[in-house]
């Protein structure tokens, strides 16, 4: 990769130190030849090798439009070091290349009762909402969102994007089809922005996610390695998605930064209440292969501020907000209009590290 404009390290492990936090995908701490410790998911871990393939596109599409995330390293783990780490034969690890990502160790999860006003880098959550909304994320919670202190202020980052996507590491390359007109917005960002007491704006945030070319997604997309077994054919599939909603950011980021600021006047809210997002299963997968995408439209986006739009609905016109589980099996069989939906606001873990998507 080195001819390419998003090269990535490959290091090799020296040294199991130990698990790290409650993960589905069974994280662990690892020390690299050179001495940095780094966060390990491993391919064939609970959440499927698919999960490392997810993880790295995201994070590095993060670092290429400048969103805040943690480091990239490929890690190379040996069948003599998974005889030297006992640890890692408890779940059947494979050796070969690993998704690492550097390790943080004063980084502690953001917590919805935190201070937000000392964190110095506030002005990129409209970057981060529109982004992870792009990506179809709708496993933004707070524990995935790590402060980090520096002198006498901190900065926040976003971690794990290994369930980005329909379906989650399950994806298909029919839900990339049936779901890419759905814009998920992320609940803690949105639940941190109303917190901001000045206006966000989204031009600069939308110019930086429209910069991207196909040939920017192809090369992220391409870095894969073909150990993961990430296909040729799903690699075009996540760019053609990819591509599609870029076209339709801008109507997104118009209902967020509606959002963001007239919700910091709203006399009438009322908060949504908490619903864990389940891990994928074979069951949800046979729902979104069940049904075939609809035919294309150019219709405009449905925002509908009183649907679930954040952290809080609107009390408007007796309107609810529409469930996870709806989201979940949506067809727009009656319907060419696109639909804007949130992820509920997840519950706070002061677990550094990855938290199980339960």
């Amino acid at each position: 990769m080195s001819d390419s404009r998003y090269p990535l390290e490959i290091v090799k492990a020296a040294e199991f130190i130990r698990p790290q936090g409650a993960g589905g995908s069974k994280p662990l701490l690892l020390r690299l030849e050179d001495g940095r410790i780094v966060h390990v998911k491993f391919q064939h871990n609970p959440q499927t090798t698919r999960s490392l393939s997810s993880d790295l596109i995201g994070t590095l599409l993060g670092h290429a439009l400048g969103v805040p995330v943690p480091e990239v390293v490929l890690v190379d783990v040996s069948w003599d070091q998974l005889r030297e780490m006992p640890y890692l034969t408890k779940y059947r690890w494979q050796p070969g290349l690993q998704f690492g990502t550097l390790y943080i160790a004063e980084a502690r999860s953001l917590k919805r009762t935190d201070r937000i006003d000392d964190l110095s880098n506030w002005s990129q959550l409209p970057l981060c909402a529109l982004f992870e909304s792009w990506l179809y994320n709708r496993d933004v919670k707070f524990s995935h969102i790590l402060r980090i202190p520096q002198g006498p202020s901190s900065q926040f980052i976003i971690i794990d994007h290994g369930f980005i996507f329909p379906g989650g590491p399950l994806w298909s390359i029919e839900s990339l089809r049936r779901y890419r007109r759905q814009f998920p917005l992320p609940s803690p960002l949105t639940a941190i922005a109303e917190d901001i007491p000045c206006r966000l704006t989204f031009d600069s945030a939308l110019n930086k996610m429209q910069s991207l070319t196909s040939w920017d997604l192809r090369e992220i997309v391409n870095t894969v390695p073909k150990q993961w077994g990430l296909s040729a054919e799903r690699k075009e599939a996540i760019v053609e998605f990819l591509t599609y909603r870029q076209k339709k950011l801008e109507k997104v980021a118009q209902h967020l930064e509606w959002l963001y600021n007239h919700n910091k006047s709203l006399k009438e809210v009322v908060p949504i209440k908490d619903a864990p997002l389940e891990s994928p299963s074979l069951l949800a997968q046979d729902d979104f292969d069940s049904h075939p995408p609809q035919e294309d439209t150019d219709s405009d986006l449905n925002i509908n501020p009183s649907q679930n739009d954040g952290s809080y609905a609107l009390t408007q016109q007796n309107e609810k907000a529409l469930p996870l589980s709806d989201m979940n099996t949506y067809n727009h069989e009656d319907t060419d209009e696109e639909i804007i939906a949130s992820t509920p606001v997840k519950g706070v873990s002061t677990d550094h590290g990855e938290q199980e998507s339960d």
